[in-house]
């Protein structure tokens, strides 16, 4: 697993268990939100239901409400109103009594006990009230899950068959009730076990759907989540290439393009660049856009898209990444490639070379050959030295003991090697260096950073002095600001003439050169060995027309090993 892998491993699991304790709770804190919503409605039947009662009773023509003792039927009621008031407000005021076990099962109690003294004072189960003892057993069993529920359901039960086997004993010649009393018991028990059934069945289908309404919003956020860290930018474009959203990611490698300011407050619009490279997609999917590098920035953008629906004016989605890891990895297959190519060289080539060149240098000191010969000879010997050089410069792309890179600060480092430089090299009249901030810090292998600097040291002293007549050169260091990744650089800058136009498009290709003594493999080694360090070596021409080589190194604090 690599470095980037096991970032995203931990990310990932990190906003998960977030997401599912955030969850958790919501669920829990919905759930008793339901229970007190239940209990806040039969709160409002406990008020009404007395009062509804008392009111029947005092009308004309009521025989049933308050037959047996009115006044106690009276009593009753206001005491079950004002127990039903009390209740409401306590359980509306204090959130943990709504849900309490044991508040609940001790006022559900109080409701068997107070209807059932209801029930007494208007003549018994003969009076029909017995019914009203249905709806505080359902409102039990939804409020109380377990056993609770079905103990309340016997207490009721019990009251009602005390209350008739009262009133058989106190009232003569009453008829016998205890046959529908029973019936009522059983109704009671049978509502209390099937609200129960029905209460379970239902909790469980809505938790499961909740859960499944859950696990979609937990995906969406845990997407989002891990979309909005991904390296790789994620641009969603209209048919009409109007950005619809980005990623972090997107808006930092799009904002150097000067093209589109991506902040909310503003409208998004799509790079010209992109927007080209889009059209060119559509007439043909199969094409791979080419990698292209923002104004500005030293970045190379690799495109790819994608259509949201199998639709050719759909949605589409836009992948920006940053090839310069890929490029990277493939400048250090290639110089370890080349480095194998180079031992073959060795012994391919400069052994026969040797030969040759000893063989000439030999022919050239004997007398015996004339004028015209030696003068052959000596034009063997010098193609000999220049093969030599080539493959000098070739095996130097790959003779590097020091493979680890670290950390330099780059003042006190660029100031050692420009004192060593001056000491060895005699073309070196003057090296102007300006350093801002001095707190820059680079990451590369020291001896391939000096390698190249060397190569653009002697060939930036040699054009100055070749110009004007003095060996001389400007260095500047600082921090890319207009780089979201505030890349330190490097310029190194010479008073030659310049480099021609035809001349800087094949500036580091292998072999080039305009020098008739050189070998053309200085610059193209160079930019290797940057690359492999995870830099770039780019050229450009100052405000005042002259050459500047630039080195961009990585950010230090963002490089994956």
């Amino acid at each position: 697993m690599t470095a980037i892998d096991r970032y995203y491993y931990i990310e990932f699991h990190r906003v998960r268990n977030a997401i599912v304790t955030e969850t958790m709770v919501e669920r829990t804190e919905q759930y008793s939100n339901q229970l007190r919503d239940v209990s806040g409605v039969y709160n409002i039947y406990r008020i009404v239901l007395p009062l509804v009662l008392l009111v029947t009773s005092l009308s004309p023509g009521s025989t049933l409400l308050g037959a047996y003792d009115s006044s106690l039927f009276v009593e009753i009621c206001i005491i079950y109103t004002i127990f039903g008031v009390i209740v409401t407000f306590f359980g509306t005021s204090g959130s943990r009594l709504a849900t309490n076990v044991q508040v609940l099962s001790g006022a559900l109690i109080i409701d068997i006990l107070a209807l059932t003294l209801i029930i007494f004072s208007s003549g018994g189960v003969v009076s029909g009230l017995g019914l009203l003892l249905i709806v505080t057993m359902a409102a039990g069993s939804i409020l109380i899950r377990g056993r609770i529920s079905t103990f309340l359901a016997a207490v009721a039960t019990l009251s009602i068959i005390y209350c008739e086997l009262y009133l058989a004993l106190v009232i003569e010649d009453r008829p016998n009730q205890f046959v529908q009393t029973g019936i009522l018991g059983i109704i009671l028990f049978a509502t209390s076990l099937y609200i129960q059934t029905v209460t379970v069945r239902s909790y469980k289908t809505a938790q499961l759907a909740d859960e499944q309404a859950k696990s979609i919003i937990d995906l969406e956020k845990l997407n989002n989540e891990i979309i909005q860290r991904m390296r790789t930018g994620i641009v969603v474009v209209s048919s009409d290439h109007e950005i619809i959203s980005a990623n972090s990611s997107a808006q930092k490698i799009l904002t150097p393009l000067g093209e589109s300011h991506l902040n909310p407050e503003s409208t998004l619009t799509l790079p010209v660049a992109i927007s080209d490279q889009i059209k060119l997609w559509k007439i043909n999917a199969k094409r791979e856009p080419q990698p292209f590098s923002p104004p500005g920035s030293s970045r190379q953008i690799q495109l790819s898209f994608a259509f949201l629906r199998p639709d050719p004016n759909s949605d589409i989605l836009i992948f920006l990444e940053d090839n310069r890891q890929i490029v990277q990895r493939v400048r250090q297959s290639k110089l370890a490639s080349l480095g194998r190519l180079t031992a073959s060289i060795a012994h391919e080539v400069r052994n026969p070379l040797g030969a040759i060149s000893h063989a000439s240098q030999l022919l050239h000191e004997s007398e015996s050959i004339n004028e015209d010969d030696r003068r052959m000879v000596e034009i063997v010997l010098n193609h000999c030295n220049r093969v030599n050089l080539i493959i000098e410069d070739v095996l130097d792309a790959s003779r590097h003991d020091d493979t680890t890179a670290k950390k330099l600060h780059l003042k006190e480092w660029l100031g050692s090697f420009i004192a060593n430089y001056r000491a060895t090299h005699e073309l070196c009249d003057e090296v102007e260096c300006e350093i801002n901030p001095d707190d820059i810090m680079i990451n590369v292998i020291e001896g391939q950073l000096e390698q190249v600097l060397n190569n653009l040291f002697d060939n930036g002293l040699r054009y100055s002095h070749k110009n004007t007549g003095k060996a001389t050169l400007k260095i500047i260091a600082g921090i890319d600001t207009k780089n979201s990744d505030e890349q330190p650089f490097l310029h190194i800058i010479d008073d030659g003439e310049g480099i021609s136009e035809k001349a800087e498009s094949q500036l580091f290709e292998p072999f080039h050169t305009t020098e008739s003594s050189g070998t053309g493999l200085g610059l193209y080694i160079s930019k290797e060995l940057c690359e492999a360090n995870q830099s770039q070596l780019a050229y450009s021409r100052t405000a005042d027309g002259k050459s500047c080589f630039t080195i961009y190194f990585s950010n230090p604090d963002r490089v994956m090993n």
